[in-house]
């Protein structure tokens, strides 16, 4: 069990760095799971005997700290930015430990409800643990793991250093249009899947339109094509996460789990998050309301996730914080930006975790495992990645990186709409239209029409243009491609896909670091860090080819 844990805080940490930076750099984080999962067996396999068990457990813990990564990036870049001198790394490594924890302990009761008795997919925790249970090929795919993985990160340093990031195609309305050179966008439209990144591809399309439509059908209007649109695929976004919410929400199936059958380490989880908000600045009854309100969210991102596969955790905290600004709104108090920035970071933690521990549940479910377990690892991996937090957000507020916050090199998406909408809009009425619009979409999808339409990868598509979206639609397509092989093609594309993924992330992440705190060294520390990996790669395809002549 310890060499087991051990594994799972590696993993956890390392996926926690290389997510954020992959998160920040395309505005999406496929779930870290099939690579948690490999990667989890290949260490094992090298310290020792091990059995689906000890991998499970060990991935479970693993792919938590992706999850984490993703409730700092998509919630906080806009307080490094705008208010980088107020913040304080204790409070918000304080806030993300017990944050999660708090989504661990409010997800157990969840268990039985959506796991055992709806019988819910998780369909990333499912497909984790139909590979497990199949007796997994560590060998080979691990294999996978390290020459695509090895490939990635050598094309990422070349590529940076002779500077060819994107091709420009040249401008429509004042914005340019690029041809990134991101291999990583491509594996992650093959991770989502057809319907998922053609909507996504579908939104950069329309993005793209609009741009050239607006000039000429209203050349009157001199806002900005760009900044219009974006607010309406912003709502577009909150729409459809207020739409499930509505419609598909079923709030009473996990209400008496998540109140009534909570433990008391739970309550007492709950006690310390509460205390550790006022401490950092939130109002008493803000700082109560936000706990109230996560444990709703905590059950909305465990069904949501289960259902669709998506845990929108950054809108779940953004609309929560807005409610409570309401409320205090309707007894004229105001309450701090910065107070509102910890109370959406505090409850899209939970949300997070909450969000991939039902993963694996589902996946203990399919293997047999002691889900037990699997929560003490989470919680271990929960305090290593915590203790992390203060890295990244040294990191997160260097000149280097807010610098280029919020352009094609970190668009961050997500920590946009949550900054705009914690700020104010720029068009209220358009972004109130794309709500509305996006919540009768999702009131038709409910009554099973339309389902062919993805509203919030759709909306993400429109909100960040075409740049990105070309290279998702691309991955989406070779996704049907793959799928038309069966099951163990398809894995065969995610486990590729995951290692390019890995592989530039890690690379990329790793010169960020390089370029803030050795920069007289960058080019000795990068070219001799390019000279091992090509020695791993040439030794790792030597033996790779020599296996597969026997």
């Amino acid at each position: 069990m310890l060499r087991t844990t051990i594994t799972a805080v590696i993993i956890a940490i390392f996926l926690f760095f290389t997510s954020a930076y992959i998160a920040l750099r395309m505005g999406a984080l496929p779930w870290p799971i099939i690579f948690s999962i490999i990667t989890s067996a290949g260490i094992l396999k090298l310290t020792g005997k091990f059995n689906s068990h000890d991998v499970n457990i060990a991935q479970a813990g693993g792919s938590i700290g992706g999850l984490m990564a993703a409730a700092v990036v998509f919630t906080l870049p806009g307080l490094m930015l705008t208010q980088p001198d107020q913040v304080s790394l204790l409070w918000l490594t304080l806030l993300a430990a017990a944050g999660a924890a708090l989504g661990i302990g409010l997800s157990i009761p969840l268990r039985e409800e959506y796991v055992i008795r709806q019988n819910l997919a998780f369909p990333a925790g499912r497909a984790g643990g139909e590979i497990i249970k199949a007796g997994f090929d560590g060998d080979r795919r691990f294999k996978y793991i390290i020459i695509f993985g090895i490939g990635a990160a050598l094309f990422t340093l070349v590529r940076d250093a002779l500077g060819w990031e994107f091709i420009s195609l040249g401008m429509v309305s004042g914005i340019p249009v690029l041809l990134l050179i991101m291999p990583m966008v491509i594996g992650t439209g093959l991770i989502l899947g057809p319907a998922n990144s053609l909507s996504w591809g579908a939104g950069g399309v329309l993005s793209l339109t609009g741009l050239f439509l607006i000039p000429w059908l209203w050349p009157e209007f001199d806002a900005g094509p760009n900044l219009l649109l974006q607010n309406i695929g912003m709502g577009l976004v909150i729409g459809s996460g207020i739409g499930y919410i509505i419609f598909h929400s079923r709030l009473k199936d996990g209400f008496r789990g998540i109140w009534l059958q909570q433990q008391s380490l739970t309550w007492a989880i709950a006690l310390m998050n509460l205390i550790i908000l006022v401490l950092a600045g939130v109002p008493f009854w803000a700082a109560l309301l936000g706990i109230v309100f996560t444990f709703v969210i905590v059950n909305l991102a465990s069904r949501m996730t289960g259902v669709t596969n998506i845990d929108p955790l950054e809108q779940f905290g953004l609309l929560a914080t807005l409610l409570i600004v309401f409320i205090y709104g309707l007894f004229q108090l105001d309450i701090p930006l910065q107070a509102r920035y910890l109370l959406t970071f505090s409850i899209a933690m939970a949300a997070a975790v909450a969000g991939d521990i039902g993963h694996d549940y589902r996946s203990a479910e399919v293997v047999g495992t002691d889900f037990r377990k699997i929560i003490k690892t989470d919680l271990l991996a929960v305090l290593a990645v915590a203790i992390a937090v203060p890295a990244m957000l040294i990191i997160m507020r260097d000149p280097e990186i807010t610098g280029a916050l919020f352009t094609f090199r970190f668009p961050a998406p997500q920590a946009q709409i949550v900054m705009n909408n914690l700020q104010g809009l720029a068009h209220p009425l358009l972004f109130l239209t794309g709500v509305a619009i996006a919540i009768i979409i999702e009131g038709i999808r409910f009554k099973n029409k339309l389902t062919f339409i993805h509203l919030m990868p759709l909306g993400i598509g429109l909100f960040l243009g075409i740049n990105l979206a070309f290279l998702i639609a691309i991955g989406g397509l070779i996704a049907i491609k793959v799928n038309k092989g069966g099951s163990t093609a398809t894995l065969t594309g995610i486990v590729i896909a995951a290692a390019i993924l890995g592989g530039e992330g890690t690379v990329g992440f790793l010169q960020a670091i390089v370029n803030i705190f050795f920069p007289a060294q960058k080019t000795l520390i990068l070219g001799g860090l390019g000279l091992i990996l090509i020695a791993v790669l040439t030794r790792s395809l030597q033996t790779f080819f020599n296996r597969s002549d026997k």
